[in-house]
């Protein structure tokens, strides 16, 4: 999936790919360009959404983001107090681990297609992958969602 687009390009509302504006279809998922959508939105009526298609991309990866941040807060405030956090210390640091970058990158994909915002895929997985910046990271990303889309 590209980062960047260029002046004649726009993002794919259903996938979040870098597409020519001129494009009536997607090439990546099949999905008809707003540019060339009937009168109307499409079969729902409504404007062109997420919802009207099958597709990989789903709105619920914020619930991930925001586990995510909450385990490696917890794991944060029980470093502080304890030395050993034991086996369920350990399993809470390999989920936070993959979990938290493993959400964010699903979630920004969903926030691209159906938001303006077009976040930086690479920066906001590293900055929840690393230690100490993983939880104002995770905060300011779920904000920042929450900015654009209303949601969570």
């Amino acid at each position: 999936m590209s980062e960047s687009k260029a002046a004649d390009e726009a993002f794919c509302r259903s996938c979040g790919e870098t597409i020519k504006r001129a494009s009536e279809l997607c090439p990546n998922c099949g999905v008809r360009n707003d540019e060339h959508s009937p009168v109307g939105g499409g079969p729902t009526g409504g404007s062109h959404g997420l919802t009207q298609y099958e597709t990989s991309v789903s709105d619920t990866w914020w619930y991930g983001v925001a586990a995510g941040t909450g385990i490696w807060l917890l794991l944060v405030i029980a470093s502080a107090t304890t030395s050993d956090l034991g086996a369920a210390g350990g399993l809470l640091v390999l989920i936070g681990w993959v979990g938290l970058p493993l959400s964010v990158y699903f979630d920004t994909r969903y926030v691209r297609a159906s938001s303006e915002w077009d976040p930086n895929v690479a920066v906001w997985v590293v900055l929840t992958a690393v230690w100490f910046l993983n939880v104002p990271a995770g905060a300011a990303y779920l904000y920042r969602r929450h900015r654009v889309l209303g949601e969570p």
